[in-house]
């Protein structure tokens, strides 16, 4: 494989592997916004209230399906960069005379 390839799905899968913590800032916005609508409104719009939850809920479950993902992609795309590495050719000689 391609090194940059390489490179970029282990920039991917870190992204991926952090799904908890983008998980958990969706769900502290959301919360933010339910508890918005809940000191403007009250429990008089209980449609506005359950939709924040329901981003609340949308963001937490998206962060914790992401991580294993990108758990799996960061370990290929390291095991794969290293062996790429073991497997170069040695680098050429240089040529010309050599000094004694």
């Amino acid at each position: 494989m391609k090194r940059p390839l390489l490179i970029a799905g282990i920039v991917v899968g870190t992204l991926l592997a952090l799904g908890p913590f983008w998980g958990m800032l969706g769900t502290m916005l959301g919360m933010m916004r339910a508890f918005t609508i809940l000191g403007n409104d009250g429990i008089s719009d209980p449609r506005a209230l359950s939709g924040a939850i329901g981003h609340v809920l949308v963001s937490t479950a998206a962060g914790m399906v992401a991580c294993p993902i990108g758990i799996v992609l960061l370990a290929v795309c390291i095991v794969l960069l290293v062996q790429s590495k073991k497997q170069l050719p040695p680098p050429p000689l240089p040529a010309g005379p050599t000094a004694q």
